[in-house]
């Protein structure tokens, strides 16, 4: 079985398979921004969750990532004292294509984040598997979502009737790249370290 590389190390970021013991630092960034990440993330509208459910989620995640059935990371500052939100590499679209979802905490948001680990992400899923495509799947309304992949030169594929089983959301807006797109694209640019 092929899994994709953990961890991954960016200029400000590290990314990694989540453990049982990051369960304090998700529960507190998940519970800081509950009303930022309820109108996109329909799991949100679950939480607050206790510490133990969030425990045994981390290791329902750490199992599905090593049986190679899905692939969820975390998403910490350099130095791993902080959640600063989650991206993962799901197989939903068949063999020939990964699609990779993202949430970030709302104190870390405007400064790139998101953009540094999805075009991290998307070179590891090419890397790591024979894929032609790389997907990436937002709400139409969520504007600040649809800039990383815009800004990382997915080409919008369009607004279709959505999959994601949310109660008040009739369209997915669908971007995606390809192999050789991705390989002739641009470095992206990450502010530099404070």
């Amino acid at each position: 079985m092929i899994h994709p590389l953990t961890p991954i190390y960016t200029p400000r970021l590290v990314l990694r398979c989540w453990r049982q013991a990051d369960a304090r630092l998700l529960k507190e960034a998940l519970d800081s921004s509950l009303d930022h990440l309820r109108p996109w993330m329909p799991w949100a509208r679950d939480e607050p969750s206790t510490l133990d459910d969030i425990s045994v989620r981390l290791a329902r995640f750490a199992r599905d990532f090593q049986e190679g059935r899905d692939f969820i990371y975390g998403i910490f500052n350099r130095d791993q004292t902080a959640v600063l939100g989650s991206i993962g590499i799901h197989p939903r679209h068949g063999p020939q294509d990964r699609e990779i979802g993202y949430w970030l905490r709302e104190s870390a948001t405007g400064q790139g984040f998101i953009s540094e680990s999805t075009a991290a992400l998307t070179t590891v899923a090419f890397a790591t598997w024979p894929l032609e495509t790389v997907t990436i799947v937002c709400d139409p309304d969520n504007r600040r979502s649809a800039t990383v992949p815009a800004r990382l030169g997915f080409a919008c594929q369009g607004t279709f009737p959505t999959k994601n089983g949310a109660p008040d959301r009739d369209l997915d807006l669908v971007w995606r790249t390809s192999r050789s797109a991705w390989a002739l694209r641009p470095p992206i640019r990450v502010p530099a370290l404070h």
